[in-house]
């Protein structure tokens, strides 16, 4: 995969057959001459598009352009749809173990490598989150150093995987309730990726993911050198005011350290 999808024409053939369902949130009062920060909301399992755009006013109402997109995957439950989820590579372990794939043999894999010409699931989740970044850049003026992603839960598993193998994308990583992906090394662009400030916020009494796994989860980036913040909160695994008042601090505080255009 390459490293250009951020920046490619909106005509590029990356994006024809995977494009992500959207939403946006446009500052009030938006000022077109202002290059704005851009939040990238991935949602939790469960969740669709509007679920962290309707946190945005909770946010902030003026600092920043939002795009929530929707997972790929329906969530059913009882035979009616639940919401949508980012697929079985973001999964707690616990679960995914539930829903363990079968092992494809060392020919199959061979095979799909050289003659299968269907990008994967993940591949084709990458290229319909770039070409959104690219169609709301298009749309609205967005500071291209400036882009974050901000994941929920499963969401932000998906935000560690993207802000750690292209860190060089993007200006941060806030992970709210989250975990690192499984079956996905987070450090294999160490170096690179020391550059990249994460934010860990986390409830105290999240019973999906606890408070010691995602102690444990920032000691291992922290233990690779990269700059992780974190804070933990007398609360489940929702969002609350107080969360979000953190995070606005952290963006601000980073956007108001790098150099505007």
């Amino acid at each position: 995969m390459t490293n250009d999808r951020l920046n490619a024409p909106l005509s590029s053939t990356l994006s024809t057959s995977s494009s992500l369902v959207e939403a946006r949130f446009i500052p009030r009062q938006y000022e077109p001459n202002y290059a704005y920060p851009l939040l990238v909301l991935l949602h939790a399992r469960g969740g669709d598009e509007d679920q962290l755009v309707r946190a945005m006013p909770a946010l902030s109402w003026r600092n920043y352009v939002g795009l929530g997109l929707r997972g790929p995957e329906p969530v059913i439950k009882r035979d009616q749809l639940a919401g949508f989820d980012w697929g079985r590579d973001f999964e707690l372990q616990d679960r995914a173990g539930l829903r363990s794939r079968p092992r494809r043999s060392e020919a199959e894999i061979v095979r799909r490598a050289f003659f299968d010409p269907e990008p994967d699931d993940l591949d084709r989740l990458e290229d319909g989150v770039f070409a959104a970044i690219r169609k709301t850049r298009s749309l609205l003026h967005i500071h291209s150093e400036r882009i974050f992603l901000v994941g929920c839960g499963e969401g932000a598993a998906v935000a560690y995987r993207f802000g750690l193998s292209y860190p060089e994308r993007f200006a941060g990583v806030v992970a709210v309730n989250g975990w690192l992906p499984t079956g996905f090394p987070p450090l294999g662009r160490m170096k690179a990726c020391r550059d990249l400030p994460l934010l860990v916020v986390h409830g105290a009494w999240n019973s999906k993911h606890p408070l010691s796994s995602a102690r444990r989860d920032v000691a291992a980036l922290r233990a690779g050198g990269l700059r992780v913040a974190f804070q933990s909160y007398p609360s489940t695994h929702r969002l609350n005011s107080q969360m979000l008042g953190d995070v606005d601090t952290w963006l601000m505080n980073h956007c108001t350290a790098q150099p505007s255009l």
